[in-house]
């Protein structure tokens, strides 16, 4: 199976521009061997494949390629290349070389790029994810228990990353737990040294202890919410600037205790359209504290590339047993998402193309909230009524790449079928 190198877009076709970059990155390699039976090519190229179709077992995918790509490899090889770690350290470095790229090209629709305060900032939200275990997953007590993995999205430029599988020594694995044992240097995700990395993690996250071990030995701050348990203590309160329109909906910012004997932050914020009561804690100590709310909810876009893994490329069951496997098909699941990614910002750049459906239907939704707001007496945010980007890729934009990836069609006749994708929802 051999491909053009992207140069001329009368004649590449999409499949060309969608693998380039993962062809630079596995030129790059350190981990590549000669496989004839199967090469580290094809292995890269499958594994994206099985994400990206609809597909019910591993069989299936293989059958699939045999009529989709004249590919005639054996279930057994499939299998096996799952479980080679040698493959999955390929794998890791090429997703992370893809990220990097996300992150370079990324800037466009970054929300924080407009506030000077955060740039010495990353900001990530981070997160478990699970989905059901493999058909011959080991039981425990009879029972066989669903797969977690623990992944990070960029919140500045999406790119995705995988951090770990859960290793639970009986049934599951806590989220701190997980993050304890991981080398600390993975959750500054690959960025350089002196730039702070903030993490936006739901409360699972929480321990005050580790928070500060992170912090001191490697830049990590954590934003989280606090858990109705807790009984901190105020011990201090810290000054709002109301004058400052992103601190809108900010009730108090506050210095608060705990056992053990470690102060950190907590902002209690009322949301303008629903007039809920959310109380955030940080051990970040200077940043305005709506922009420390707003980081919190930009942690849903995490949760919303877990819906698109789950309901639109239907990764909803681990391909096999192995750690080594379960950790590859992570692995595949964020590459897809950021070569998809990159493509649909190429697309916009040489087409001008972007999927406009999901930014009105965006903008609708803004409008319908402020108008809550403006009703119920409060003011919005300017940081809530900034961002319309699109976190996930549309369905209709998937359908269309299973399509341009399995012809022959040339780039420009393939753009041509998706542009009216992208204006509008199919009727």
């Amino acid at each position: 199976m051999t491909e053009t190198v992207p140069g001329d877009l009368r004649v590449d076709k999409v499949g060309d521009v969608f693998f380039k970059p993962l062809r630079e990155a596995l030129s790059l390699s350190q981990h590549t061997r000669q496989c004839p039976n199967f090469s580290d090519w094809d292995h890269l190229k499958a594994g994206v494949g099985r994400c990206l179709e609809r597909v019910q077992s591993g069989r299936d995918w293989i059958q699939q390629l045999w009529h989709s790509c004249s590919m005639r490899l054996g279930v057994s090889c499939f299998f096996e290349s799952l479980g080679s770690g040698r493959r999955l350290a390929l794998l890791q470095e090429a997703n992370a070389r893809i990220a990097e790229h996300c992150d370079r090209g990324g800037g466009v629709d970054d929300p924080f790029s407009v506030h000077p305060e955060m740039d010495n900032f990353a900001v990530h939200a981070a997160d478990g994810h699970y989905h059901a275990c493999s058909a011959h997953e080991d039981m425990i007590d009879g029972k066989r228990y669903p797969v977690g993995h623990f992944f990070a999205f960029n919140l500045r430029t999406q790119s995705m990353r995988h951090l770990d599988v859960a290793r639970p020594k009986r049934k599951r694995e806590h989220d701190i737990t997980a993050l304890k044992r991981l080398d600390p240097e993975l959750l500054r995700m690959g960025e350089p040294k002196g730039r702070k990395v903030l993490i936006a993690y739901d409360p699972a996250v929480i321990d005050f202890i580790q928070w500060y071990n992170w912090k001191q030995a490697k830049g990590i701050y954590i934003v989280t919410r606090e858990k109705e348990n807790m009984a901190l203590q105020c011990c201090g309160k810290l000054e709002v600037d109301r004058s400052d329109p992103r601190n809108n909906g900010v009730v108090s910012d506050e210095l608060v205790g705990h056992s053990k004997g470690r102060l950190i932050r907590r902002i209690v914020y009322i949301d303008p359209v629903s007039s809920k009561e959310y109380r955030f804690i940080t051990n970040e100590m200077k940043l305005p504290p709506g922009l420390v709310a707003f980081v919190y909810k930009r942690r849903w876009d995490i949760e919303k590339v877990f819906d698109q893994m789950k309901n639109k490329l239907l990764e909803k069951k681990a391909w096999a047993k192995s750690s080594t496997a379960k950790c590859q098909q992570a692995a595949f699941m964020c590459l897809t998402h950021n070569l998809m990614l990159i493509l649909e910002r190429t697309i916009e750049r040489r087409e001008a193309i972007t999927d406009e459906k999901i930014r009105e239907r965006a903008a609708e939704r803004q409008s319908a909230d402020a108008a809550k707001a403006e009703a119920a007496g409060r003011a919005m945010s300017p940081l809530l009524l900034g961002v319309r980007r699109s976190v996930q890729r549309s369905l209709q934009f998937i359908r269309w790449l299973r399509w341009a990836l399995s012809c022959a069609t040339s780039w420009r006749a393939a753009i041509e079928e998706l542009r009216p994708f992208m204006a509008q929802y199919l009727s």
